[in-house]
């Protein structure tokens, strides 16, 4: 159908979530995802996107790091805080190197990237080691019935070791646009406790 582009090449096949978001010229989206953890040290990710009233576009990358908390939020449920071992299992731990050779890839490569700079400062401001954002962190009581379906969900993709698995429950609508920061973090931890089977419409002119 004239689509294929052909194969991914090396420099930017195994991108992180994250590293994706540093190497993008149009911003256009707010990521909250959940790292969920069951007893046994199981770990996946679920994450929901809302759209962005503002596309960004950009000449100099990676980003600012200020700038990515307007496009990421990450929460964690278990039953204790994360270590941080488990945060170096997460799908949110930016690689220098991988990003640095995506973006000189992208530069020689991509026509809508030949002009870009490449910010060596920028890229310095985001730790290897943690998260670019804050994570908070959300207590996990045993499972009950009530958020049974949550946890059963979870361990479909949940793995024990290794980098945690990491599913997009779907793209939200516009009409979530206009929705505020913490309006679309108050949305998202409402669809994870209800098992991320079914959205909430609500009939309000203005989100609640």
């Amino acid at each position: 159908n004239g689509r294929w582009v052909g194969p991914c090449p090396p420099e930017l096949q195994g991108l992180r979530y994250v590293e994706q978001l540093l190497i993008a010229r149009n911003r256009h989206s707010l990521c909250v995802a959940q790292l969920s953890q069951g007893k046994q040290r199981y770990m996946t990710a679920n994450a929901i996107i809302f759209g962005q009233p503002v596309a960004r576009m950009y000449s100099m990358l990676p980003p600012p790091r200020k700038e990515i908390e307007e496009c990421l939020a990450i929460l964690f449920v278990g039953t204790a805080k994360p270590t941080d071992e488990d945060i170096s299992r997460t799908p949110f731990i930016v690689r220098h190197s991988v990003v640095l050779r995506a973006l000189e890839w992208l530069k020689l490569n991509h026509p809508d990237y030949y002009n870009i700079s490449i910010s060596q400062a920028h890229l310095a401001e985001y730790p290897e080691d943690e998260p670019p954002v804050g994570v908070v962190y959300r207590k996990r009581d045993d499972v009950s019935g009530e958020n049974l379906a949550v946890n059963q969900t979870d361990i479909e993709h949940a793995v024990e070791t290794g980098e945690c698995s990491f599913v997009v429950h779907g793209l939200c609508s516009d009409e979530f646009v206009s929705m505020t920061y913490d309006q679309k973090i108050r949305y998202a931890i409402r669809y994870f406790d209800n098992g991320g089977k079914a959205m909430y419409y609500g009939h309000e002119k203005r989100p609640q």
